[in-house]
């Protein structure tokens, strides 16, 4: 998601003159200059330039992590270290620079903030529209990602969908809907039939998948296209013991769905690119989409989803066309597809 550079100006000064007089002690560099970056949710992020070079620096907003909760702090840090390892056994994400085994600093007044070396890329202009070459690339970096992934140890039971909360959380925002004036019928519609798919669906479609560690935000805004043309995967906080097949789903929606069409072109060239670092069994991407869809349905499929911002509004379109063609996954994706495998 984004935000305005008008909501992080009202906290940045006094938080950012903190983080920065901090990280000065404790990595012993001298910041020379920065400059805001208002990509993501509520964290503040700086890119900052020292004497020895670039740094990217996140500070955690209490409201979204907080991580005065040991809990959420070894969540947090526990992600971190897997960013790290990718990094040194994939090269697909930048390093985080650590002190005494640690990778998140503490300032004098409990904010809690962490550094990267900075990754000289940009994000790709527009969701949906990223050319074959790229989606290439793209599907190559996230099977090398997955690769590292897949040999790390699991930790407790990995994710699954859950019918029971899939159906509460629907029925909550069915029943909202009907107090919505009549000309909200798309709205309407859309939830209708969400209900009448999760009351035929049968969560054992997804049994025989195995469980590994997965990004499980792999989407346009979280990725970097360097110079080279090389891929560099941020945001490993909300990564996730769970399926790896989620991750494909996210990459091949945000990068290939545009204006109400799953460009084939580039959907297939990530799945060749994937498949040169990692096995995808023929068939998968059906599946894959329908269990991101389990997921994801029920954050965006709300009663005010007409006013979300760009990036959860996109996410709610992609849901609904997933809805608008759940009878043809199958016959388009599945192990008999007719069109990509």
């Amino acid at each position: 998601m984004t935000v305005s550079a008008e909501t992080h100006a009202l906290e940045d000064s006094i938080i950012r003159e903190e983080i920065f007089a901090h990280l000065e002690q404790e990595l012993k560099v001298k910041i020379r200059s920065y400059s805001a970056v208002h990509m993501g949710f509520r964290n503040w992020k700086w890119i900052v330039i020292t004497q020895s070079g670039k740094l990217f620096v996140k500070c955690y907003h209490p409201k979204r992590y907080p991580l005065t909760d040991v809990k959420c702090r070894l969540t947090i840090a526990r992600s971190l270290s897997i960013q790290q390892i990718v990094h040194e056994q994939a090269k697909v994400c930048p390093a985080i620079l650590s002190q005494d085994g640690k990778f998140i600093f503490e300032s004098n007044s409990g904010y809690f903030y962490v550094v990267m070396e900075h990754y000289e890329g940009t994000t790709p202009a527009g969701a949906g529209r990223l050319d074959p070459e790229m989606m290439f690339r793209f599907g190559q970096a996230a099977g090398r990602m997955h690769s590292v992934l897949s040999r790390h140890p699991g930790e407790g039971e990995p994710w699954t969908p859950t019918l029971e909360t899939m159906q509460e959380k629907w029925k909550m925002q069915f029943e909202r809907a009907a107090d919505l004036p009549a000309s909200k019928t798309r709205l309407k519609r859309v939830l209708e039939r969400q209900g009448q798919l999760l009351s035929q669906l049968d969560l054992s479609i997804f049994h025989h998948l195995e469980p590994g560690w997965a990004h499980w935000d792999l989407w346009v805004d979280n990725m970097l296209v360097g110079a080279d043309g090389d891929v560099c995967f941020v945001d490993f906080d909300t990564i996730q013991f769970g399926y790896q097949e989620i991750d494909v789903a996210r990459a091949i929606l945000s990068a290939a769905l545009h204006e109400g069409q799953l460009r084939l072109g580039p959907t297939a060239a990530f799945l060749r690119g994937y498949r040169e670092e990692r096995p995808f069994p023929l068939g998968r991407l059906s599946l894959s989409l329908k269990l991101l869809w389990c997921r994801e349905a029920h954050w965006w499929l709300k009663t005010e989803m007409d006013a979300f911002s760009a990036p959860p509004k996109r996410f709610a379109e992609e849901m609904i066309w997933l809805m608008e063609h759940w009878d043809y996954l199958d016959g388009w994706f599945g192990p008999s597809g007719a069109v990509i495998k």
